[in-house]
């Protein structure tokens, strides 16, 4: 669940979200729910390219995640092409050591311009 109190605060950043992440073998999946909606995405751990649909700014649109790692964390590059446009961002996820505590520092681009980088926070939430 994010933590919008230790979350920057940026066009980007939802006022609440909850994000599922589960690893089965080679890939995690995410199931990312805001007010914006639902959307899912798939990432492959062992770097292969991912193609999967994304809504961005009201447009279903195709997009492609790799990911590598840095250290102990997950970096993820997706690039989408709504329109005529280039999106380009690179997600960083590092879990706390506390094992509860996910921070995800995004990189995001328009056509090469950046466009912000903030820093998520999500806890983990315990039962239902």
């Amino acid at each position: 669940m994010l933590d919008a109190s230790r979350s920057d605060s940026s066009s980007f950043t939802p006022k609440s979200a909850t994000w599922t992440v589960v690893q089965q073998g080679d890939s995690i999946m995410l199931d990312r729910v805001s007010p914006n909606g639902k959307q899912q995405a798939v990432y492959l751990l062992n770097g292969t390219p991912h193609t999967f649909t994304l809504r961005l700014v009201g447009t279903e649109t195709e997009a492609t995640s790799t990911v590598s790692w840095n250290g102990a964390s997950m970096v993820v590059r997706t690039t989408s092409h709504p329109g005529d446009i280039e999106i380009a961002q690179t997600d960083t996820w590092t879990l706390g050591a506390d094992g509860a505590t996910l921070r995800v520092h995004r990189e995001a681009s328009n056509n090469g311009t950046a466009i912000g980088s903030p820093t998520f926070v999500f806890v983990l939430k315990t039962g239902s």
